[in-house]
């Protein structure tokens, strides 16, 4: 389905009742409208998103119709507001037409409940009522609070969800939230019961893999013989707000080089310098924030020595995140570069929402990174 042919109902609030007889009369009132083809009804999962604030429902929303072309759901969208004075949820139907091309059509739903202070605490059972039962059930929480520090909403919400999807990039405490993070995952996909499969994604993760293709292949000893198992140091420089996706990159070499971390010097805001233990003795890493630069990765060296002298290779990102580049510092060198696809959130949502597949490297980068955060903790 394409975002670009979408006819949109206007909202309509109705009782929560009401809600599934009024998506019904929609779907009756699109049928065979001036000899269309008859709307087919398009979902291949169920999609639950949280939101914390009104504010932030309206900008995830934006990005609605964009995923559910990419993978059809019946959308519910929590729009709640935990200090707000309690109010009864209300319900809102929103429906959609996608033009499938050849004249066919594809119908979907989305309903908004928005609820305020505690009423927030009946919204799983008013999701459970709504959800279609032979689907799977996806829990998008789009909230910047750390998944594992919600608490029972979260449980509850997440009780039939085959899949949670949440974001570490934005987190205000990387350190606390990346700790209790990584004790969830392992309770979350361990408590599935009755042979159920579950998952949780970090959309992070999913940004990082142009980074961890290109360094992967930059240090592969056929590319650069014996840098490998020589790395000293390395530096990761990356813009404001952006130390979660820095963090996880720190964390996955780490878990490729096999370093084991023993320290961390932080210096609030500018810099966290890990040290860590190896077979060929101590190593540094260091993550340092650039308050003028742009957010995310802005810049990897990862230095050696070799014949007596430091070699290094220096990794950023160039026309305007088109691609990445690689090349051995202080040399005329041609740079290795990948291109790179910019993928908005909904590209990254939606293409996430049918990749249900763990990834163990993923799993064991979490680990890595909870042994960091504890280090700064105790630092």
């Amino acid at each position: 389905m394409s975002a670009a042919h979408v006819l949109e109902s206007a909202p309509m609030q109705v009782p929560l009742r009401q809600v599934e007889r009024e998506m019904t009369r929609q779907l009756k009132s699109a049928q065979g409208q001036n000899g269309e083809a008859p709307a087919v009804r398009a979902g291949l999962s169920n999609l639950i998103i949280y939101c914390n604030s009104a504010e932030l429902a309206e900008h995830i929303g934006q990005a609605v119709p964009s995923i559910v072309a990419v993978h059809p759901a019946r959308v519910l969208m929590l729009a709640h507001e935990p200090n707000a004075p309690e109010e009864p949820i209300t319900a809102t139907v929103h429906t959609r037409m996608h033009g499938l091309g050849r004249g066919l059509r594809a119908f979907s739903e989305q309903v908004t409940l928005r609820a305020c202070g505690q009423a927030g605490e009946h919204l799983p059972y008013a999701v459970r009522s709504l959800v279609i039962g032979d689907l799977p059930t996806n829990l998008w929480w789009a909230a910047p609070q750390p998944p594992a520090m919600a608490g029972a909403l979260l449980y509850d919400l997440s009780e039939h969800a085959e899949q949670v999807l949440y974001d570490s990039f934005g987190w205000p405490e990387p350190a606390r939230g990346m700790t209790a993070t990584a004790s969830w995952l392992d309770r979350f996909e361990r408590s599935s019961g009755q042979g159920a499969y579950r998952v949780a994604s970090d959309l992070t993760w999913r940004r990082l893999k142009p980074w961890r293709r290109l360094l992967g292949q930059a240090l592969d000893p056929s590319t650069a013989p014996g840098a490998l198992n020589s790395i000293s140091s390395i530096e990761i420089d990356h813009g404001p707000h952006s130390v979660m996706i820095a963090w996880s990159l720190a964390s996955w070499l780490a878990l490729c080089l096999g370093w084991t971390v023993c320290g961390a010097k932080v210096q609030p805001a500018v810099q966290i310098d890990w040290r860590f233990d190896t077979p060929a003795g101590p190593r540094h890493m260091i993550v340092r924030r650039l308050a003028d630069a742009p957010r995310g990765v802005r810049r990897v060296r990862i230095a050696w020595p070799s014949n007596g002298q430091i070699h290094a290779l220096v990794a950023n990102p160039e026309e305007n995140e088109r691609r990445l580049s690689i090349v051995p510092e202080g040399t005329d060198a041609v740079p290795r570069t990948l291109s790179v696809r910019s993928r908005p959130l909904a590209e990254l949502v939606g293409r996430q929402l049918s990749d249900r597949e763990r990834d163990p490297f993923f799993r064991q980068t979490v680990a890595v990174a909870q042994e960091l955060a504890r280090s700064v903790l105790g630092s």
